[in-house]
């Protein structure tokens, strides 16, 4: 069924509304529908609900929401009725009684933003540009919408159609390249030194990995750092929310380390990191500098007056104050990043971690929305591509304003700051990430966050991680790594078992609660031809939830399959579209169930299995031959007993009915089956 208007209003300047003319036209393309918005208003449209359309009946019995809960972070919102349905809503996916489903997908454009909000009538599309006083609207795509049977393969016809008829440059996932650097395990100062963060502490924590041989690459030096006066009003004794206000009331007064905690300046620091065994260092700073901008007589100011203007205050800032950030215009904005970037070069930093990239509400009444997201978010991977080699992580940056007009960086986070000693932030995390997936994951590589290890959520946490396809990398304070949480994430060198696509949940979890629904969040991700599935408890009341297996869940090709499953050690076969009972009996039972095509002449290879994602070990197949990346406990299905052996010697075979494994040594990458 076709999607239809049913009504046109416009806001102007002085709050009133009025109906438009032909303002919203419907065109049919590469089998979606696109909205355009094309108008004039002499009076000037306001800077919210600049123009607002009715969307014809949309059928739905339930339905799942992509809400944009905070200018900066999505999760999921799942609902009957429209009514329900939260305002800021980035994506709409509908699951109709006939069994069909409808995405519908607002986009930021060049001027113009939309997000969807449900009414008694239904849905409507809310078109804005955070400046009032614009008198026209020209041809402003505004959203695409489909129908189709596949929820998956719904969503992302219509995140490629979006990005082609956008006509930015827009890349898909896939499109984009992972920074090496993030292919390893690394660590982050956030909540292992908050304030505390100084050149002897990193030294300490970097000493732990050495002692412990823990193969950590990287380390993210966090919020924290830099020069900021205010810090020194930080009490010795605070609580978590103290710390924040003051952080969010702070200015920075010059780009550059703080001198009490930073004696020699960051490059020694950095310099003396390295040779303490962690070879790769990341930055983080946001991009207003820090939370309330700069002092008017900071260093880069002053160098650099023509990238910087006074922005509007808004959350964590009094009405009325100056806040001095970087300016949304292409030349000021390449100006600013780029010193920026090349201050961090000169001190040895290797990639950077841009946040509170959500912050375009202090451009409100000075910039169009669409306008200052572009030429920010062009400007600051510019700065990374030319002086990391692209090597960032986006944060903060959910809003379509920051998704949509990103070039070419890969990593952004998709969920709230990780929370340490948290069943409940930690069941948050799992349904947030995995939903945002659904849209964010694309365009981009979903970054989980960071954990920590002694956590009592840390087997959860890692697990998380593993599936997720993005980076992986930890928080612990010091002295407090646990080495054998991470062991089943890594090979020895510390490179990460990454799947291949971003973690989404199965088809039979997209619309429906798995916090009411009494049945498992199932989330998938794939490694070429095999699948990986995980199943988490996040029932609301803690109770025991039961479902299904099987190969559909990871939209695997028709056929007979191996599963494995990581936990128990549970082997066997699911033929067709079998599928295997699991039951969940608490929020901290989970699974991880490896799905393999069955060789029917032979031996079915199931990689690592001391390995969450232990099909990412094998390296290639050449006949009887296999190549692992590393050896270590191997495992293998075959109905009849298989005799292996490496370029060195025979390999005893533990059988176990018709699953099989071998031990082999890190450097025995080579072996005969």
């Amino acid at each position: 069924m076709s999607l239809r208007i049913q009504s046109v209003l416009a806001r102007n300047t002085e709050d009133t509304k009025y109906p438009l003319v032909d303002a919203v036209s419907i065109e049919a393309c590469g089998g979606v529908e696109s909205v355009w918005v094309d108008a004039t208003c002499p009076e000037g449209f306001a800077g919210d609900e600049s123009i607002v359309y009715t969307l014809g009946e949309v059928c739905a019995t339930e339905y799942l929401a992509i809400v944009l809960h905070s200018p900066f972070w999505c999760s999921p919102f799942f609902g009957h009725a429209w009514s329900e349905m939260p305002a800021s809503v980035q994506m709409v996916l509908a699951h109709a009684e006939n069994g069909s489903y409808r995405c519908i997908l607002p986009v930021c454009a060049d001027t113009f933003k939309t997000a969807l909000r449900g009414t008694e009538r239904g849905i409507e599309a809310v078109v804005s540009s955070n400046c009032k006083g614009l008198t026209a609207c020209r041809r402003q795509l505004s959203l695409v919408t489909a129908e189709g049977e596949d929820p998956h393969s719904l969503v992302r016809l219509c995140a490629e159609q979006a990005a082609k008829l956008l006509g930015n440059g827009l890349l898909m996932r896939e499109e984009r390249e992972m920074p090496e650097v993030l292919e390893y395990l690394g660590w982050c100062s956030w909540d292992a030194l908050q304030y505390r963060i100084s050149h002897e502490g990193l030294l300490l924590k970097a000493r732990e990995f050495a002692e412990k041989k823990v193969p950590v690459h990287y380390a993210i030096l966090d919020d924290m750092w830099a020069d900021i006066p205010d810090f020194a009003t930080i009490p010795e004794e605070h609580t978590f929310r103290e710390l924040v206000n003051i952080m969010h009331q702070s200015r920075i007064r010059t780009f550059d380390g703080d001198p009490i905690r930073f004696p020699k300046g960051m490059k020694a620091a950095i310099d003396d990191l390295r040779a303490a065994g962690i070879p790769t260092v990341g930055l983080w700073y946001p991009t207003t500098g820090y939370w309330k901008g700069y002092y008017e007589d900071s260093d880069l100011v002053r160098e650099h007056p023509e990238c910087f203007m006074v922005a509007n205050s808004g959350k964590w800032h009094k009405e009325g104050e100056r806040i001095v950030m970087v300016k949304p215009e292409e030349k000021s904005a390449d100006g600013y990043f780029d010193a920026v970037a090349e201050r961090a070069k000169s001190w040895g930093v290797d990639f950077v971690k841009v946040d509170n990239q959500g912050y375009h509400k202090h451009y409100r009444d000075l910039y169009p929305i669409g306008q200052s997201a572009r030429a920010i978010h062009r400007a600051i991977d510019r700065s990374a591509d030319k002086h990391f080699g692209g090597a960032i992580i986006n944060c903060m940056g959910m809003a379509s304003e920051c998704m949509f007009n990103r070039p070419t960086s890969a990593v952004s986070r998709c969920s709230d700051d990780f929370m340490p000693e948290s069943r409940e932030w930690c069941a948050k995390n799992i349904l947030q990430c995995a939903y945002n997936g659904l849209l964010q994951g694309q365009y981009y590589i979903n970054d989980w966050d960071m954990f920590w290890t002694d956590d009592e959520q840390a087997a959860k946490n890692s697990l998380c991680r593993a599936i997720s396809g993005g980076p992986i990398y930890v928080s612990d304070k010091i002295g407090r790594t646990r080495p054998e949480v991470l062991r089943p994430l890594t090979l020895s060198d510390g490179r990460i078992l990454r799947p291949d696509h971003s973690a989404m949940p199965t088809a039979d979890c997209v619309t429906s609660d798995p916090r009411t629904s009494h049945r498992p969040l199932k989330i998938f991700n794939r490694v070429g031809e095999a699948g990986i599935v995980a199943l988490f408890n996040v029932d609301e009341n803690a109770e025991a939830v039961r479902g299904t297996l099987s190969v559909v869940d990871a939209r695997l090709a028709d056929g007979d399959y191996v599963y494995y499953e990581y936990f128990t050690g549970a082997c066997g076969i699911l033929r067709g579209k079998e599928a295997i009972d699991v039951t969940l009996s608490d929020r901290d039972t989970f699974r991880l169930y490896t799905l393999v095509p069955l060789q029917k002449n032979g031996v079915t290879l199931l990689g690592r299995c001391d390995k969450y994602v232990g099909i990412k070990a094998i390296e290639s197949v050449v006949g009887n031959t296999v190549t692992f990346r590393e050896g270590g406990k191997i495992g293998f299905y075959s109905e009849t007993p298989v005799a292996v052996r490496s370029e060195r010697r025979v390999l005893e075979v533990v059988r176990e009915g018709n699953f099989s494994y071998v031990v082999a040594d890190p450097e025995e990458k080579i072996l005969n089956f």
